[in-house]
């Protein structure tokens, strides 16, 4: 017997971050994110050796994507009978609170549970609303078109990121910076339904230059090196995935120059409007 379960990995475009406590319970959080066809893929192996539970992701190991979510999602949506996706997701992220001293967000099961190009809120209790943007083919296409990851090589570690913006946060530090974070992913929302790509592209330098405010290891030099060289060839905007200090960079812009610059380290993608599925 097979059981077998994939999910889709995701690409934040504005917001990330305001889906973490303590922020969302005093301010609300807005996350604008979309599901790509990458995925990690599950299954339960049943014989009469015994049983065993495999995984495989066809992206780099700490992409920045949200692996780990996804991961969690599938390994629960496996070893139970649940089919509600919203209730699984919950325990995605009841389980990533569990850890001592680690602070996760609600983006990531999310996006690998629904697919699509989704702006979620999240109010003041961590009830999340979802917002699928159902959006011309026309954009869906230019967007596909212009859209290009990069993974740096370089190791990124979500907990240690999101453990240093949320001490700032505490701190007082950054409040204006994830407040500004939020306005830009209600921004972009509007530009992607108005089909205003420009625009589009304007939020995701500014998200990036807010996000850099955060803590100072979100955008380290050698980061910040390959966003520059992405600019130079062929790149309109530049940001960082997750929480940064590692992991991909999203660009737009010319994608043929910039595969052409970075070659191998390119990760090429389409959007999963599938989420979460059974598939024996």
């Amino acid at each position: 017997m097979i059981k077998k379960i994939s999910a889709p990995v995701r690409v934040d475009f504005a917001g990330g971050t305001t889906d973490i406590e303590p922020f969302y319970s005093k301010y609300g959080g807005a996350v604008l994110n979309c599901s790509i066809q990458k995925y990690v893929v599950g299954k339960i192996v049943a014989s009469n050796k015994g049983v065993e539970l495999k995984y495989h992701g066809d992206i780099p190991t700490s992409s920045g994507l949200g692996t780990s979510g996804a991961m969690t999602l599938v390994w629960l949506a496996l070893i139970t009978k649940e089919k509600n996706k919203k209730k699984l997701c919950e325990w995605v992220y009841n389980i990533s609170q569990a850890r001592e001293f680690f602070n996760d967000g609600k983006q990531d099961q999310y996006a690998a549970a629904f697919g699509g190009i989704n702006f979620l809120e999240f109010n003041k209790k961590g009830d999340v609303k979802i917002n699928k943007l159902n959006l011309k083919k026309s954009i869906i296409k230019k967007l596909e078109d212009n859209l290009i990851l990069v993974y740096t090589g370089k190791p990124h570690y979500s907990e240690d990121a999101n453990n240093m913006m949320v001490k700032n946060l505490k701190k007082g530090r950054n409040v204006n910076n994830f407040l500004a974070i939020k306005k830009i992913a209600y921004n972009m929302k509007k530009a992607l339904l108005d089909g205003d790509l420009k625009k589009f592209a304007d939020l995701l330098n500014r998200e990036t230059e807010q996000r850099n405010m955060l803590a100072k290891t979100t955008i380290p030099k050698k980061i910040h090196g390959l966003i520059k060289e992405g600019m130079k060839n062929g790149a309109k905007a530049a940001k960082v995935c997750g929480s940064g200090g590692g992991g991909s960079i999203l660009f737009f812009g010319d994608k043929k120059k910039i595969k052409k610059r970075f070659g191998s380290k390119v990760i090429d993608f389409k959007f999963d409007f599938d989420g979460l599925r059974w598939i024996k």
